[in-house]
């Protein structure tokens, strides 16, 4: 933007955040005589000093900056009996799940209600694996919402079944757009950080078409094979170029295997404090020092472990239709209306529901409260 266009919203936004220029001033490390005179058009400001102002204000208006999720859990019990970790941990009656007679990670298969995994072995050194990524931690949040549990009960009742944290992993949303991921992986490269690791990757993914081309910047700070690294992207690119929208602006991931995930679980259970947990992670591991936005970043006061519960859907299945099945029946159809002929016809006679497809259908239209088992099944 030019300097007039960037006056006016520094001056609105300044306003609309209650702070004084002097309180802007000490933020973000740009003299109060500059500020001044940036706000009222009488000098210009580079487009680094806009970049910290804007985001630093964006911070200050936001309601609420930052939330925190589980995006990614793993947990191995000490049985091959999954049938009971479905209805002890999960609470889940276990006819809703989808059984599948193969599995991952050399399990030999697997039970899914909806991204909700579990894989059964019959060899108790593996066990059962209770895997919850993304979207399965999401269905996991909808149902410990229909049985009034959060995160740290279930967490809780994981350790009382013997489960051991194999993962986790912490995902902490910029919903204000504070975090400048293509500076941090400028500064990183350039080594004006402090880590304990050298290792790191920065890639550019999801490019945009049309005349505004655009790139989701992504960062890996750390070693991905290690117990513990970091994973900065921008949300919203990334989004975007899957043709999905979200408040998200930037996302920092906290990813901790084996004996982090350990003690990170066993310090939040402890703790009930996860702003503390996330900050120490990170700061421990990584400094950006003489950056402001950076600055405003770590000394956030507050981050409570949120859920956002989202039922079983078809978001997958929908996204791989319309990639791989939908031009082909678009195709049929111009076909069948160009020649008289009748192969979608053809197909949707012969078209039959699997049992999968079948027990699919009951868990997105089930209610959830049908689908849970009673309280009790937490005390047996």
């Amino acid at each position: 933007m030019n300097n007039l266009e960037f006056a006016l919203e520094m001056k609105n936004k300044r306003l609309a955040s209650g702070l004084s220029q002097g309180e802007l001033a000490g933020l973000t490390h740009v003299s109060r005589y500059s500020i001044n005179r940036f706000e009222n058009g009488k000098a210009n400001a580079s487009r680094e000093t806009q970049n910290i102002i804007l985001r630093s204000l964006n911070y200050c208006i936001c309601e609420k900056p930052f939330t925190l999720w589980i995006d990614y859990l793993a947990v191995r019990f000490p049985t091959t009996d999954g049938l009971a970790i479905i209805r002890k941990l999960l609470g889940i009656k276990a006819r809703y799940f989808i059984h599948y007679d193969y599995g991952y990670y050399g399990y030999k298969e697997h039970y899914a209600y909806g991204e909700i995994k579990v894989m059964v072995s019959d060899d108790e050194h593996m066990g059962v694996f209770v895997e919850l990524k993304g979207t399965g931690s999401r269905n996991m949040e909808y149902v410990l919402q229909a049985q009034h549990r959060d995160w740290y009960m279930f967490l809780n009742h994981c350790l009382d079944l013997g489960g051991i944290i194999k993962r986790i992993d912490l995902a902490v949303n910029d919903m204000c757009g504070l975090l400048d991921i293509p500076v941090l992986s400028e500064k990183y490269h350039r080594g004006n950080t402090e880590c304990r690791s050298k290792s790191f990757e920065s890639v550019h993914s999801g490019r945009l078409g049309g005349k505004n081309r655009q790139s989701a910047n992504t960062l890996y700070i750390g070693s991905k094979s290690s117990t513990k690294y970091f994973c900065l992207y921008e949300k919203d690119k990334e989004q975007q170029a899957k043709g999905k929208k979200t408040d998200i602006k930037n996302r920092f991931e906290i990813r901790l295997r084996s004996t982090k995930a350990v003690q990170a679980v066993e310090e939040l259970l402890l703790t009930q404090n996860p702003r503390e947990l996330v900050f120490y992670l990170i700061t421990d591991f990584v400094d950006f020092p003489d950056y402001s936005l950076w600055e405003i970043f770590i000394s956030h006061d507050s981050l409570p472990l949120e859920m956002n519960p989202v039922p079983v859907n078809l978001e997958r299945t929908l996204s791989w239709l319309e990639r791989q099945v939908m031009p082909s029946l678009v195709m049929l159809e111009e076909i069948d209306r160009l020649t008289g002929t009748s192969y979608m016809k053809e197909i949707d006679e012969n078209s039959k529901l699997s049992e999968k497809q079948e027990m699919t259908v009951l868990q997105m239209c089930m209610d959830i409260s049908e689908v849970i088992e009673s309280e009790g099944v937490f005390y047996e």
